[in-house]
């Protein structure tokens, strides 16, 4: 396969202030764009944090924005995973990325048009659309296997074994389909090389039964959502109680489940178009950071202690107030 045009560019970024930094190393990114010919050379951003310290073939981790996001979204998330050993791939969805949604410079603005979002929303949301943003995913994977078989800079670095899939909001529901989530069509979209799925901002079926839409997923998942994790343009048609459908249904495997008490729909995303920021978004982070990571070590690299920290009653202690958690081990 070509890689199309790509551009590199390195960055050092410095680890989360929060973590333990024992557990970090410096991450470096790579930015470019892959080309898939049999979609009409459908160009497919991307952005990969690594460390370059890190022995071996790490485990890949993919991350699919939400509606009118970017590669650019959740550093603060993926750059912490790089730093503790994993590759982790940020995908960007055109026509439904920031420039579909908000037009060219919203991002840097911080601009936002409810009405004109409620429009480019239902475009963006179209099946036309949503297929192409789920398809992009296993073009990913098996461009991210290309790279690891030639890339001067990552060959040999990734362990196309041991890739999880994970999303926030509209990135939430292409995770959900790629693990095997069934839609009104009777199409699935699954791809047997994901080995587990962290779902940031769940969604409910917008149409069927949710007990048969889930009832395909077999690997583990993690579902993180908060107790003010609403639609965030306003509208009622996704309320928090909603995002705990996926984890109430999902039945065939592993499935971990945590609350932010007063979590909000931006917090998983890193950054606010409006208002000011959360005060309590760093704490919030720091236990997105920790939960993933131990989700991703128990089930990418089948360490027993991570597995044992969020089902022994480490992680809730830690938790205190700050949220909920449940789980159900198969």
């Amino acid at each position: 396969m070509r890689f199309g045009k790509v551009f590199l560019v390195f960055a050092l970024i410095l680890a989360a202030a929060n973590a333990r930094a024992a557990d970090l190393a410096p991450v470096q990114t790579i930015l470019g764009e892959w080309q898939d010919a049999a979609r009409d050379n459908r160009v497919v951003p991307y952005k990969i944090y690594y460390a370059p310290q890190a022995a071996g073939a790490r485990p890949v981790v993919i991350f699919s924005h939400g509606l009118g996001g970017n590669r650019e979204g959740s550093e603060f998330l993926l750059s912490y995973l790089a730093a503790n050993g994993y590759v982790a791939v940020a995908v960007q969805h055109p026509g439904s990325d920031t420039p579909a949604v908000f037009g060219v410079g919203a991002a840097a603005r911080g601009s936002i048009d409810p009405d004109r979002i409620k429009t480019d929303m239902a475009q963006a949301m179209s099946p036309g659309v949503a297929v192409d943003r789920f398809r992009d995913i296993p073009f990913a994977i098996s461009m991210l296997a290309d790279m690891n078989a030639s890339d001067a800079t990552l060959r040999g670095r990734l362990d196309m074994e041991r890739v999880g899939m994970s999303g926030h909001s509209y990135g939430a529901v292409t995770a959900q389909a790629l693990a095997g989530q069934r839609f009104a069509m009777d199409s699935s979209f699954a791809d047997q090389r994901i080995k587990a799925a962290i779902i940031y901002s769940p969604s409910k079926p917008r149409r069927g039964d949710a007990t048969v839409a889930f009832a395909d997923i077999r690997i583990p998942t993690f579902h993180m959502t908060g107790t003010e994790d609403k639609n965030p343009i306003g509208t009622p048609d996704m309320t928090p109680q909603d995002r705990l459908v996926p984890y109430r249904e999902i039945r065939g495997a592993d499935k971990f489940l945590l609350i932010l008490t007063g979590g909000d729909h931006m917090v998983f995303s890193g950054h606010r178009f409006r208002g000011e920021a959360n005060p309590k978004d760093d704490r919030w982070h720091e236990i997105v950071q920790r939960a993933s990571l131990a989700f991703w070590d128990a089930y990418l690299t089948g360490k027993p202690e991570a597995k044992a920290y969020l089902a022994g009653g480490a992680f809730v202690r830690e938790l205190g107030q700050d949220g909920t958690f449940e789980f159900q081990l198969r």
